[in-house]
């Protein structure tokens, strides 16, 4: 069983804001044995919902400052992204940080493919 820790290293590892290939992180990752790949699939997944889930509100304009201009796949793509960037940018995430990289589009579609 992996740790937070290392599930995080593995994310890192993949340098996904590097060139957001996809392709190369599932064969990287395609390398990792069965339960590590399970393991960091639940957990990739795990903490995008976390991020929906806590600023869903901020997303859909219920802070009373207006939504995010970004469709649902959108939003997911947006979630997927930061986790994609590691643990240092996830932890660091806030609602206004959010919100300027839906404003600038400063997310790539999807991090979540490299789990396909």
């Amino acid at each position: 069983m992996k740790t937070e820790k290392q599930l995080w290293a593995i994310v890192k590892k993949a340098k996904w804001k590097l060139d957001h290939d996809d392709e190369r992180i599932k064969a990287e990752w395609s390398k990792l044995d069965e339960d590590t790949f399970k393991q960091l699939e639940k957990f990739i997944n795990e903490k995008a919902f976390i991020l929906s889930r806590e600023y869903e509100g901020a997303w859909l304009g219920k802070d009373g400052k207006g939504g995010f201009d970004v469709s649902d796949d959108g939003w997911m793509d947006l979630t997927a992204d930061v986790v994609g960037r590691g643990k240092t940018f996830y932890n660091g995430i806030t609602a206004k940080k959010l919100r300027t990289m839906a404003d600038e589009h400063d997310y790539k579609e999807c991090f979540l493919y490299c789990l396909h």
